[in-house]
């Protein structure tokens, strides 16, 4: 039987307070329960009586967990304890699984009855469902944005790698044709692409259609200029073909030096430029 002792303990405050509380024997008996918890667990003040009755907290299925039975065992032996982000299966009146969930926070005090612990203690329950659950839609989100942004910059590489494909044609000759737009980006990355394939290819020349190039801006010049030069460290000469009259005109007003860098009209007369560097000539057969 409840000690008068701790109803007396129980104040109206208590009874009207807004945070759930339960107290419990040792027994695992739920002795009391304000209102707040009441409403926390879904029980009607008739329902929460008979519940009562049926109900054991050694036995709760969502109480069961090591961590979660050490922290009740301490609360018992006199020790506060805390029990963060609780699943918690809430009972029916019959103390069996009703199906419905939620998150909840709990922390467990001991309560000092007729001058002793250890026979009563108070749970405190929080109920942070709605928090956790828009922390969990957050990270799902998060998950999916870092997901599209992998899937995004695959794409990305993809189309850069193909956007361009240095080609060996002949023996120490590499051919990398630009189509499209080339931007700053681009362009940096066209720079460590040469200069790989020069690399790997021991080229000796390198063949630069810009045919397909509409316009080149001050900063993608630059980048070529410096693909040329860093290629000539490695050993590779460059032939520039395909300057269209209206780059040819942006790169003198950009006061850009072209003295030093061979050109051709097209690539056909690049690669016989090529070949005659290496010795070779292409002939027709007869």
């Amino acid at each position: 039987m409840l000690p008068e002792t701790l109803i007396q303990q129980m104040s109206h405050g208590w009874i009207h307070a807004p945070i759930a509380s339960l107290i419990y024997h040792r027994s695992g008996r739920a002795e009391l329960i304000n209102l707040a918890g009441m409403e926390l667990l879904q029980y009607l003040p008739e329902e929460a009586t008979q519940a009562q009755l049926h109900y054991n907290l050694h036995r709760d299925p969502s109480l069961q967990a090591p961590l979660t039975k050490n922290a009740i065992t301490s609360a018992f032996e006199g020790k506060k304890s805390r029990i963060g982000e609780l699943d918690y299966e809430l009972l029916n009146v019959h103390a069996r699984p009703s199906g419905k969930h939620i998150v909840a926070r709990l922390n467990l005090a001991p309560l000092r009855v007729e001058e002793k612990t250890g026979d009563y203690i108070v749970a405190f329950f929080t109920d942070i469902t709605s928090q956790v659950t828009m922390r969990r839609e957050l990270d799902s989100r998060k998950h999916e944005i870092q997901l599209a942004e992998q899937q995004q910059e695959a794409m990305r590489a993809e189309i850069e790698a193909r956007s361009a494909p240095v080609v060996p044609v002949l023996p120490g000759i590499l051919v990398l044709p630009l189509v499209g737009a080339v931007d700053s980006r681009r362009a940096e990355y066209v720079l460590n692409c040469l200069l790989e394939a020069a690399s790997e290819h021991s080229a000796d020349t390198l063949l630069l259609d810009v045919t397909g190039i509409p316009v080149v801006d001050t900063a993608v010049a630059n980048y070529l200029l410096q693909a040329i030069k860093a290629l000539k460290l490695l050993g590779t000469d460059t032939i520039v073909v395909g300057i269209s009259p209206e780059i040819a005109q942006t790169l003198v007003q950009l006061g850009l030096r072209l003295e030093d860098i061979t050109t051709r009209a097209d690539l056909q007369s690049g690669l016989q430029t090529a070949l005659r560097r290496q010795g070779q000539v292409i002939r027709a057969r007869s």
